[in-house]
């Protein structure tokens, strides 16, 4: 059976102004807790992971086409971790070091031909970090503690390398302010301004059978979007969150994406695959509380799917697909199913249905709950509804449970 759960993931934002008093850009930091005014760091990897794995389910963070500052660690830009996140409005913060690993140069000199940006954070300049400096399009410079002199040598010291741009961090005061700005300084950051934003959100996690599986299939060396595709469709966790992630405000498709083989084929197959490693990564073990409930949703999207097809109602199978999938989010996620919806890029009709108004779907879903009551009256009564022969429904009730049984429940001797 499956294995998942739900839990509320937190995160801060903190603007980045420009001399105009407009966003510039927004400096997004890891919290543990909703209320939590600094981050408690016992692994900067994973912390770096949880934050990018979960931007979109916090809906301030993104919310314009302004800059995302994101920090790395060197071992993650290695691990290609930011290609999880789009590319077209993120900034990667990296710390000033001496670095002379090569493997590290590559990976940035990747990321800024696909399109990142690169920061230098707390930069002062220092002899034997001129490698990285001469890559990042900006250096973040503290001003805490340093008087005039100080920040005008750094600022000096910036200019060396090109056409960077330079931002004041830690502005607290006016004062501040003024001598930022007198050094040469056109973009801000500081509490001076505004202080840090917390941002919560709900993630559901993913069953750990689908786990493995899906690292089988991202793992390879050969793309295998149709392989990935249904494993992804076998997990309403995994697919509740893509969509949600491809229709944030961090991307621009012109259309919202609506299905899982849509999504698969629009991210591409190295952004899709290092975000699914971050969500495999940072799920954590799951409660015993929608363990039937994940299993359940699965099983109604392909009845759904399997029964449409041949009865005349093929062109519907992708949307009955997904209104089997999500059926169940609100039980999963004890929050109410309109809340949940407003992440979620369906059809109007299947957003009503799904909030209990009737609607041609309706039929589908009290198909599903009479079969799981094992009310034989009713489940004829939704076959004559929907005109689908007993026949059609039985079998595609066994084909449903075959095909989740796939994904949720390990071999023999595991």
């Amino acid at each position: 059976m499956s294995e998942s759960t739900y839990e509320s993931v937190f995160m801060a934002r903190q603007p980045i102004l420009d001399t105009q008093n407009e966003t510039w850009g927004y400096m997004t930091l890891f919290r543990d807790s909703e209320n939590a005014d600094h981050a408690i760091l016992n692994n900067t990897s994973e912390a770096t992971m949880s934050l990018v794995a979960n931007l979109p389910l916090c809906g301030g963070v993104g919310g314009n086409q302004a800059r995302l500052l994101v920090h790395f660690t060197p071992e993650s830009i290695i691990r290609g971790v930011p290609h999880a996140i789009p590319w077209d409005n993120t900034v990667i913060i990296l710390e000033e070091i001496q670095t002379t690993e090569e493997a590290l140069i590559v990976a940035l000199g990747d990321l800024l031909i696909d399109g990142f940006e690169l920061a230098i954070n707390n930069f002062e300049g220092k002899p034997g970090c001129e490698r990285l400096a001469e890559l990042a399009d900006t250096f973040i410079v503290d001003i805490q503690g340093k008087d005039e002199a100080d920040i005008e040598a750094i600022v000096t010291k910036g200019k060396k390398f090109g056409n960077a741009k330079m931002i004041a961090k830690c502005v607290e005061t006016s004062e501040e302010l003024a001598k930022a700005q007198k050094a040469g300084f056109t973009l801000f950051h500081g509490f001076f301004f505004k202080k840090p934003k917390n941002e919560t959100g709900r993630k559901i996690n993913s069953s750990k059978i689908t786990r493995l599986k899906l690292f089988e299939i991202i793992e390879k060396e050969e793309p295998d979007f149709d392989a990935l595709a249904l494993a992804i469709e076998a997990d309403v966790a995994i697919s509740y969150r893509l969509l949600n992630f491809l229709n944030s405000a961090n991307f621009s498709f012109a259309t919202k994406v609506t299905s899982i083989k849509q999504a698969v084929v629009l991210t591409g197959w190295k952004p899709l695959r290092n975000w699914l490693r971050l969500i495999i990564l940072t799920d954590l073990t799951p409660s015993d509380k929608t363990q039937e409930l994940t299993y359940l949703s699965a099983h109604r999207a392909k009845l759904f799917e399997t029964a449409a097809l041949g009865s005349g109602y093929e062109e519907e199978s992708d949307k009955l697909f997904m209104v089997g999938l999500f059926s169940l989010l609100d039980a999963m996620l004890d929050t109410d199913m309109e809340e949940i919806l407003n992440h979620l890029p369906v059809d109007n009709d299947i957003k009503a249905a799904l909030c209990g108004k009737k609607n041609r779907y309706t039929p589908w879903l009290d198909l599903a709950k009479a079969l799981e009551e094992s009310d034989w009256d009713e489940v004829s009564v939704c076959s004559q509804t929907l005109n689908i022969l007993p026949g059609t429904v039985a079998v595609s009730y066994q084909h449903a449970f075959t095909w989740a049984d796939t994904f949720f429940t390990t071999s023999p001797g595991e």
